[in-house]
This record gives C-alpha cells, sequence and structure tokens, in this order.
C-alpha cells in the first residue's frame, strides 16, 4: 500500500515539473506565445470535430475597484488547451494555459473557461484573448475599458503677478477615463469675461485691472467619482483707485461726522486727509483704517468752522489718487410727498419733506404751468418765498432732523396741469432745489345753480258766509273741491 502510495506522489511530482518546464513563468518581454515550442501528441482520429467558441467578443466598461468576468466558453475543446492572454500598449503576457496559471500578478479566479478579475486596477485595462490552437487557430478577444475618476493637475504657477494692462495664462491639465471636461470659475464673482464659467484647459485674462484679481478655481469631471479642482490666484499691481460712499456728507454742530474714501491699490497705497491743501491736525480729526480698504476721517464734535472739503490722496509705486468730500451744514434737497391728485379748482397744497440739523428759517416755491397737449411751451416760472413764520397756508413738523412743511398755492387755473420745485434754507444758506420735478394738477370747476323759490306756504282762505249762504249743502261740497283741487294745482305749478 505504502508503496503504491510513494509511486503515484513521484508521477504527480514528475508531471508538475514537467508543466513547469513546458509553461515557465513570462512576462510581457518574454513569454510564451503558443507557438512552435508546444508540441501534442494528438491522433488525427481523436480530432474529429474542430473547437468552436460560444462565447463573442466584447467591450467591458468597468469603474476602477469593480470585479469583471471574462467569459471564454466554448465547445469541442477535447484535448486542448485555453490560452488566456493579456495584451496592453503592444506587450503580451500569458495568464493562463489550460488550468495552470502562468502569471499571479492579475489576480484572475478561473471558473470553467470564464475568468473573473477582482477589483479592477487602471493597468488592467487592454485587450484579453482567449486562444485555442487546434487544426485551426481560433480566438477571440474582449476589451476591457477600466473607468476611473478625473485628476487635476496645476500647470501654471500657483501665484501669479502681473502689472495691470497686461496678460496672464493660466493653465491646468487632467487625467481620467472617459476624458475629463475642464471648466474655470471664480471664486468670488463672475469670470472677467462676465460668464460665470468657462471651457478649456486654459483661459487668457487679457488687459488686467483690480477686478481680475482672486482665486481661479480649474475643475475636472467626467462623471466617475467626484469632480476634482486645484485652484491658481492672480494678484495685479495698479496704482490707487478711490470710491467714496458719500461725496457730499450732511451734518451739524455738536453733532460727529465720518468722511469715509475707500482706496485700492496694490502695492497698498499710503492715506493721508487734507483741507485745503494744509495737512489736518489730530485734535479734533481722527483717521482710521479698518484693514482692508477703508479709510475713514472723524471729525467730533463738528463745529461751524468745520464745513467745507476735504481731500483724500493715496500714494504707492505705480502712482497717486485723490478724491474730494464735502461736509455740509445745508438741508439736503426736499421729497415732494403730495397727491398729485389733490388739488382743488384754483389751488393746490403741497408738501414735502427735508433733513436739516439746522431748524429751517424759510423755503422758496417754483412753479408753472406745463405745455400743453398742443405743444406750447411752458409758461413762465413763479417763485414764493416764505419766511417760516406760521403764517396763513404754511404747516411744519419737526421731528429731530426730519421736517415735514406744507405751502398752499392759490389763484391756480382750473384743470390745468403745473410742475413745481421746492428749495429750503437754514442757517448755513439755501439746499439744492428738489432732484425731480413735481407735476400735479387742478379739478374742473363746477357750476353753480340758482332754483326758483319756493313759497314756505300757500293759504287757502275759505270762502266767504255770504256766499255759501245762498248755496245748498251739495252746492258748497262741490265747490270747496273745486277749489282745493285748483289751489293744489297752483302750488303745484310754483314749485315747478
Amino acid at each position: 500500500m505504502k508503496a503504491a502510495a510513494a509511486v503515484a506522489i513521484l508521477a504527480t511530482v514528475i508531471m508538475a515539473t514537467s508543466v513547469a518546464t513546458a509553461y515557465p513563468q513570462m512576462g510581457y518581454g518574454s513569454e510564451y506565445d503558443g507557438g512552435e515550442e508546444y508540441e501534442m501528441d494528438v491522433n488525427n482520429e481523436d480530432v474529429a470535430v474542430q473547437p468552436r467558441f460560444t462565447s463573442t467578443p466584447q467591450h467591458f466598461k468597468v469603474e476602477i475597484g469593480d470585479d469583471i468576468t471574462l467569459p471564454c466558453q466554448l465547445t469541442n475543446i477535447g484535448d486542448y488547451k485555453l490560452f488566456f492572454k493579456h495584451s496592453r500598449e503592444g506587450r503580451d503576457k500569458t495568464i493562463y494555459v489550460g488550468d495552470v496559471e502562468i502569471d499571479s500578478t492579475k489576480k484572475f479566479t478561473k471558473d470553467g473557461n470564464s475568468f473573473t478579475l477582482n477589483k479592477v486596477r487602471r493597468s488592467d485595462a487592454g485587450e484579453y484573448v482567449c486562444r485555442v490552437e487546434a487544426a485551426e487557430t481560433i480566438e477571440i478577444t474582449h476589451i476591457l475599458d477600466v473607468q476611473y475618476p478625473a485628476k487635476v493637475m496645476r500647470v501654471s504657477e500657483e501665484m501669479q503677478h502681473v502689472e495691470a494692462g497686461a496678460s496672464v495664462t493660466l493653465e491646468c491639465k487632467a487625467e481620467g477615463n472617459p476624458a475629463p471636461a475642464i471648466t474655470w470659475s471664480k471664486q468670488e464673482g463672475h469670470m472677467p469675461s462676465g460668464k460665470q464659467s468657462e471651457e478649456g484647459t486654459s483661459i487668457i485674462l487679457e488687459d488686467v485691472n483690480r477686478h481680475s484679481e482672486g482665486k481661479y478655481i480649474c475643475t475636472a469631471s467626467n462623471g466617475i467619482g467626484e469632480a476634482t479642482s486645484t485652484s491658481m490666484e492672480v494678484m495685479v499691481n495698479y496704482k490707487p483707485e478711490i470710491n467714496t460712499e458719500q461725496a457730499l456728507l450732511h451734518s451739524g454742530e455738536g453733532d460727529s461726522a465720518n468722511l469715509v474714501c475707500i482706496v485700492h491699490g496694490r502695492p497698498t497705497p499710503h492715506v493721508t486727509w487734507t483741507r485745503g491743501n494744509q495737512p489736518l491736525t489730530i485734535d479734533s480729526h481722527i483717521d482710521s483704517h479698518d484693514g482692508a480698504h477703508r479709510h475713514t476721517l472723524t471729525i467730533t464734535p463738528v463745529g461751524e468752522e468745520d464745513f467745507g472739503d476735504y481731500t483724500c490722496t493715496a500714494k504707492n509705486d505705480h502712482g497717486d489718487a485723490e478724491s474730494t468730500l464735502t461736509l455740509t451744514g445745508l438741508p439736503k434737497a426736499a421729497i415732494l410727498t403730495s397727491d398729485p391728485n389733490g388739488g382743488e379748482e384754483t389751488s393746490y397744497t403741497l408738501t414735502w419733506k427735508t433733513d436739516s440739523y439746522s431748524t429751517p428759517t424759510m423755503y422758496r416755491v417754483k412753479y408753472r404751468k406745463v405745455k400743453g397737449a398742443r405743444g406750447q411751451s411752458p409758461s413762465e416760472w413763479v417763485q414764493e418765498d416764505s419766511l417760516l413764520s406760521g403764517e396763513e397756508g404754511q404747516r411744519m413738523e419737526s421731528q429731530g432732523q426730519s421736517h415735514h412743511m406744507s405751502h398752499t398755492l392759490k389763484h391756480l387755473q382750473p384743470v390745468t396741469d403745473y410742475e413745481a420745485s421746492i428749495s429750503v434754507e437754514n442757517k448755513f444758506g439755501w439746499s439744492p432745489e428738489s432732484e425731480q420735478l413735481f407735476q400735479f394738477h387742478t379739478r374742473k370747476e363746477e357750476p353753480s345753480t340758482s332754483p326758483n323759490p319756493v313759497p314756505e306756504s300757500f293759504d287757502v282762505q275759505p270762502l266767504k258766509k255770504d256766499v255759501s249762504q245762498g248755496l245748498s249743502a251739495s252746492s258748497c261740497t262741490h265747490l270747496e273741491a273745486s277749489m282745493t283741487l285748483a289751489a293744489l294745482a297752483l302750488l303745484a305749478a310754483i314749485r315747478l
């Protein structure tokens, strides 16, 4: 028994050694290609039927990390061997010959004549050939298309400095399967072209200015996994630019006033404040900076001598800029609040409001007839100046710096369109005229009617006694009735 077992083991070892010798480990550079070195002793009588593949060539698309099974099903294989090979970039590698695994690096599992690859990698892509060398060599080829997420890479420098007016190119590239689409966006706001995003591997920013500054995001996506992105920042060197929140600032004595300049520039500009070409002293003036672009000159408390023009000046290596702001105690322009349809036949009451830190002392109303439908020119302006003394037709209600006033225009023409403007004066002078002409119109004059006077009463005197004495009772009754009817008819006629 033991002798027989030993003989069987020895025979198995000899067979394994023969297979290993016939099918050595093969790589992409030198591998067994199923050619003339493989010899099989087959009697022609045994090869009655040619093997035939029942599987058909297929194109498999699989995402990286998934599993895939490649079928090599066939009939009438007999004693022939099935070769399973991988071809990629012009190089072949044999994976299986029959049931013998030649290359274990691909991690294939053989089940009959199907081959399953677990957790597909990018390097697994390519052609897989199922081949049998019989009287006639037969084979089918499967294509494995491994799809993987896009990966974006920055080509341009992460930070680019450029002079105002120049051009700059930003470029990135991406890999992935399917081929990724690349889009560009700006981290804050739209692209310089005004679009939300642009497509392509590169973008060119031309004639750059401070609005071109910022981070530009290059994003690649192909529908597999998550999109990936990288960023590049553009910094533009340019001379200072100044914007103001309020070029005209209204204030009053005893209050505080903040004059603000918004300054941009690279390198960061140096900012100074002057009045009448003289630097300001730091006594009642405070210059502050928020660390970004906002520069504030605070005046507290405001005195009458502080009203006037102030200039903020910004300088850097590329140039300078300045802007003038005015601090005033004048009233603001009036805003009319009247109902345009609220006029009477020959009068109209204008109402308006204005802001003034100092109490208004006077107002000026200018009005005129608007040109008619036939194209005639407007009439001449009529001007009425009124001291705020509480006289008839005037009214003023004040709450803090807000003042509501009214004025009644008289001797207007009925059914006529007018336009008006208002100016208000305080101790520092006159406000600008109201920003827009206010239009209103008067109503149609209604005709007066005088009805005929109606008597308050109509007395019907009874018949005299001497007349009635000569009449019978029946005749008197008829006579009285007739006279009553006549009296009623006469009364009705008078009323008409």
